[in-house]
């Protein structure tokens, strides 16, 4: 068994692959094996992969199912004590691995750096928090921290023991295509007892690539996971009794900002689809932020009282104004 399993999912990154395991390749950590998931690439990033013929590399083809069926396919296959993920259009410092295998806890987070694709520094995320913490005094900053920095989400970054994801059968929801990676670790989070954080930087996120979560527009986001996501969220910081005021209003602002970007991009502005859609959010998300302000306010108010008719009708004047660049 190796100490470390590097789990790396790849569709279409041919421009961006050779660099990504080449950095890997160079880490002055050695004792790790590598599982690369080529997700049904239609690009050469397959043929790309196996150039490398280091033994410690596995290349496994599969049909395209998505990031999260390949990194579950990763997590099945890894032998290493520690899972890492690394994403087939970023690269590693030569020390990333060196700075993250800090035994003997059950999960380290590091930082990370943003940069464009041609290397350009953009911006460094790290946490703010520094050496070995438990929970409870994790819990009471861990939300405004993620909404802020969306350092605890990010695959980058971190390390786990494999062990922890065994025992807990914890797995990627397949059926998630933006915060899949957050939705993952919330269930590792309920599980561990205490984290070690470095202020370590060295991985390189490259900002905006093809096929990237991150260029997403609003119209393709299913945002009805994204409220099951803070909906766990809140439970997860109920269940460790750091659920207070401070993290409730960013709770409320959060959803009410889901709620209201669900209705405009509703595509047929119909009076029964808008009610439906109301009465089932309202079982989701009963309570919205009085923070709103402008058209939004005045939205979020009839929603608040069940006004489906005069929902019906904002929407329908806003959709005309899109139309005619209003």
């Amino acid at each position: 068994m190796c100490k470390i399993s590097i789990i790396m999912p790849v569709y279409n990154k041919e421009k961006y692959i050779k660099k990504a395991i080449e950095s890997i390749l160079n880490q002055t950590f050695k004792d790790w094996e590598m599982l690369i998931i080529d997700d049904g690439s239609t690009d050469d990033s397959l043929a790309v992969c196996r150039i490398f013929e280091d033994p410690r590399i596995h290349v496994i083809s599969t049909e395209n199912s998505g990031v999260s069926h390949a990194r579950n396919i990763g997590v099945d296959k890894a032998q290493g004590e520690y899972l890492i993920f690394v994403d087939g259009d970023d690269y590693l410092a030569a020390d990333y691995l060196e700075n993250l295998y800090i035994k003997p806890y059950d999960m380290i987070i590091g930082g990370l750096t943003k940069v464009d694709k041609a290397g350009k520094v953009l911006a460094s995320v790290v946490p703010e928090l520094e050496k070995e913490h438990r929970m409870e005094k994790i819990a009471p900053c861990f939300y405004k921290e993620q909404l802020t920095t969306g350092i605890y989400g990010f695959v980058a970054g971190k390390m786990v023991k494999r062990s922890i994801v065994t025992q807990y059968q914890i797995r990627f929801n397949e059926n998630i295509r933006l915060a899949e990676d957050y939705d993952f670790f919330l269930k590792i989070y309920a599980k561990i007892e205490s984290i070690y954080f470095t202020k370590a930087t060295g991985y390189y996120y490259i900002q905006e690539t093809e096929n990237s979560a991150i260029v997403l527009d609003d119209s393709k986001i299913d945002f009805f996971t994204q409220i099951e996501i803070q909906r766990k969220t809140r439970q997860f910081l109920e269940d460790k009794k750091c659920f207070h005021k401070e993290n409730e209003a960013m709770y409320l602002e959060r959803m009410t900002g889901y709620v209201y970007t669900i209705f405009l991009n509703q595509k047929q502005v119909r009076y029964r689809e808008i009610r439906t859609t109301a009465k089932r959010l309202k079982q989701l998300v009963p309570v919205v932020s009085p923070k709103c302000s402008g058209l939004q306010k005045i939205f979020m108010g009839l929603y608040k009282r069940n006004c489906y008719m005069l929902m019906y009708l904002y929407l329908k004047m806003k959709k005309a104004m899109s139309r005619h660049g209003g």
